[in-house]
């Protein structure tokens, strides 16, 4: 059965590690931290890359979350891919652990014009 856990959350910490800036694109590296609140309770911290130029950006990151979804308490990790053909969230195989353990899915990031961000988790387990 798919269920879905829908949660406020915040960015905690914004810390680039390296920018390379050569000719055209510049690829920056940043480690980030957030706290969800919802149906998702938790923490999470974010190993992403990213690639921007004058046309377009795009980033691949990692997030690996510690929380309790729907009451089930354990982590997963998240694999993001973003640019020019939309922003894509899925749970990583395997990834899913304590009461997790088995979870699959994809996710949704959706940011208002105040800038809070609402978390989506489609889910099986």
């Amino acid at each position: 059965m798919t269920n879905t856990a829908t949660a406020a959350f915040t960015v905690d910490g914004w810390d680039p590690q390296a920018t390379e800036k050569p000719e055209g694109t510049e690829f920056s590296r940043v480690l980030l931290t957030k706290t969800f609140t919802g149906a998702v309770e938790g923490t999470s911290a974010v190993e992403m890359l990213t690639a921007v130029n004058e046309t377009s950006s795009a980033y691949v990151a990692f997030e690996r979350l510690t929380v309790s979804v729907d009451g089930r308490k354990g982590g997963f990790v998240l694999h993001h891919s973003a640019g020019e053909n939309g922003h894509h969230l899925i749970v990583l195989p395997g990834s899913g652990h304590g009461e997790l353990a088995g979870i699959t899915g994809t996710a949704e990031i959706v940011q208002d014009d105040e800038g809070n961000h609402t978390f989506t988790l489609t889910y099986e387990l």
